[in-house]
């Protein structure tokens, strides 16, 4: 009976360690298209695939996890 909770905390916790990657990746894409990272060569108006899911528009993770975390819209 001991065992089912901590079995609901590990999968609680692996829920939130999702989250958070999915958190750090789309803030990541969303920093790179706001400061322009990803532009097109060809195509001025378009956005290079390629570039947006390899790009790393800050240095660490964290920062993109404490600042999708601080600023929020309604």
């Amino acid at each position: 009976m001991k065992q089912l909770p901590w079995t609901l905390c590990a999968l609680a916790l692996a829920l939130v360690a999702w989250l958070a990657i999915a958190v750090v990746n789309v803030e990541n894409q969303r920093n790179a298209l706001v400061s322009k990272a990803c532009v097109d060569p060809a195509f001025k108006n378009e956005v290079d695939a390629k570039c947006l899911a390899s790009v790393q528009s800050r240095e660490h993770w964290w920062q993109h996890l404490t600042y999708a975390m601080t600023h929020f819209r309604n």
